[in-house]
């Protein structure tokens, strides 16, 4: 007897979790709409935020000023955005050659304008710690492949991945410099961009065990290794490098107090960009730049801001806030008490996390439990402690749970 109620409490505490694991995401899937991500780009030309948005009750995109609500044609929109459309405006012969006073060279706008886009997963999610080191100064048009990679363990060390020899040569000459210059092993992390599919290198980043930045790179197949001045209070937590066509800076650095700043070509300045609380953790950023003006994206679970800086100074010259809609049920929080997933879109590891829900969904846990003494009965059925506990705790997964193999 006392086997089949153990048997019976183990299948309603694993169905309990299936529940918990299906139930939400069957919930959401049904009730949940995707909320707008209007595009949003600071004009140059009007001096302030120009939106797409799609009508549902037009069937047609609008493009508008939002500080005037004037609507705009396609061939309108392009011009108060010439720094966004300008391929599109040259080709027309219809870019402006100057903006309020300001000369626009063409060549100019190419090696400014770059999108930079990052998101959670690009920090939370498994990295083979083996990197690619190029060649910085080799004199040829196209970078190439050096033929060896390198790891950071207790130390730097080379290794030709076709032999999986290590090259001890070359390893104790970068280990030198490493000793040198004050690296402490091992590394939290190094960023990078291993593509030959770019006009120049600069190497990498790499966050020591003691939080300090250094730039490492090969220069006339010597190591180059240099130690970036961090501002205090500066914690770096992540890095994203970036090699930009005007070699304006090398890399965006994410602190641990959410501030986000770009290493400088000049001297390795750290500058800080402007943005709203902003987690790398938790949050998406997106930044359209131009000659002129950045265009700091942040979204987050609470909606979108874009913040319009002043290209040289990274002064906020405009901001602008979207609300994220409420889009999913408002009955979820009286219904679900937890819910169990095993991943994330915040993440690209798969592990067992648990999300809880409002404490007023111990009210339904409550009016659930007294419905399942009621049914039991009605059964003329022995109720059992552990049943109505776990109702109480589990709330409607219990329940089900409980109706279905509690028999």
């Amino acid at each position: 007897m006392k086997n089949r109620y153990s048997i019976n409490y183990l299948i309603v505490i694993l169905g309990t979790l299936l529940l918990a694991w299906l139930l939400p995401k069957s919930y959401h899937l049904v009730t949940d709409t995707a909320s707008k991500n209007i595009f949003t780009y600071y004009s140059s030309v009007d001096k302030a935020f120009c939106t797409i948005d799609f009508d549902d009750k037009e069937e047609r995109l609008i493009r508008k000023n939002m500080n005037t609500n004037r609507v705009y044609s396609e061939l309108e929109f392009d011009s108060i955005l010439p720094m966004f459309y300008s391929r599109q405006l040259m080709a027309d012969g219809r870019m402006p050659k100057s903006i309020h006073g300001k000369l626009i060279n063409p060549r100019e706008v190419n090696s400014k304008k770059f999108f930079f886009k990052v998101n959670p997963t690009d920090k939370n999610k498994p990295h083979i710690g083996l990197y690619t080191l190029f060649e910085s100064m080799s004199g040829r048009v196209r970078i190439e492949m050096p033929g060896d990679v390198f790891r950071l363990n207790s130390k730097i060390e080379f290794i030709n991945p076709e032999t999986n020899r290590v090259n001890e040569e070359k390893s104790q000459c970068f280990n030198k410099i490493f000793e040198k210059r004050g690296f402490r092993f091992p590394a939290k992390m190094a960023a990078g961009n291993p593509s030959t599919r770019k006009a120049y290198d600069e190497g990498y980043f790499i966050i020591d065990n003691d939080d300090q930045i250094f730039h490492l790179k090969m220069v006339n197949a010597m190591p180059f290794l240099r130690k970036v001045s961090l501002p205090a209070g500066v914690v770096p937590e992540y890095i994203a490098t970036m090699e930009p066509d005007d070699r304006s800076f090398y890399a965006f650095v994410f602190d641990t107090n959410k501030r986000l700043y770009i290493i400088t070509t000049d001297a390795y300045k750290l500058q800080e960009i402007p943005t709203s609380a902003f987690d790398i953790n938790k949050d998406q950023l997106l930044i359209m730049a131009n000659p002129l003006f950045w265009n700091v994206n942040v979204i987050s679970s609470k909606g979108k801001t874009v913040l319009a800086l002043n290209a040289d100074t990274k002064q906020v010259v405009d901001e602008v806030t979207f609300k994220q809609d409420i889009t999913e049920s408002a009955y979820s929080k009286f219904i679900l008490p937890f819910a169990v997933g095993f991943t994330n879109a915040n993440t690209k590891y798969i592990k067992p996390m648990v999300y809880f829900g409002s404490y007023w969904v111990l009210l339904t846990n409550l009016l659930l439990t007294l419905v399942f003494v009621f049914i039991t009965r009605y059964r003329k059925q022995k109720i059992q402690l552990f049943s109505v506990v776990w109702i109480a705790i589990t709330g409607i997964y219990g329940f089900i749970a409980n109706i279905i193999f509690n028999r």
